[in-house]
């Protein structure tokens, strides 16, 4: 009896959270950024390293969508995915987007779609198929 092979191709879910993933945290590493970079005119570094946090978490959403298109890890993306989500709720919490409803809701929904979708059984399954050892 031979075990069959898995597919190559991630399943559906894997592949909306990866979108999902990078388009909630793009926006967040973009505006940060971009403020930062506007704080380092003003000679102001506390704005930059601020900066530099959404961006790093971005690399870790982006490295999190590659292992899991590539079957390696889906918890790097739910990682990256909560981290962004942790960055809009500290926003939020701070009056940066006081009485605009709809762009909390708009920069929440990719990281937390990212993050189910991630986890759910089917990705986690083909992931686990994916990393066993192939003899």
């Amino acid at each position: 009896m031979t075990a069959s092979p898995v597919s190559k191709v991630p399943p559906i879910p894997a592949g909306v959270a990866a979108l999902c993933g990078l388009l909630g945290a793009l926006p967040v590493a973009f505006f940060a950024v971009f403020v930062g970079l506007l704080s380092l005119g003003y000679e102001d570094w506390r704005g930059a390293v601020l900066g530099a946090i959404p961006a790093a978490v971005f690399v870790v959403v982006l490295v999190g969508v590659v292992l899991l298109l590539a079957g390696r890890s889906w918890k790097v993306l739910v990682v990256g995915a909560l981290a962004t989500l942790a960055l809009v709720l500290v926003a939020v919490v701070d009056g940066a987007a006081e009485d605009d409803l709809g762009s909390i809701v708009t920069l929440a929904a990719g990281p937390v779609l990212a993050a189910v979708f991630a986890s759910l059984a089917p990705v986690r399954a083909w992931v686990a198929a994916r990393r066993a050892p192939r003899g």
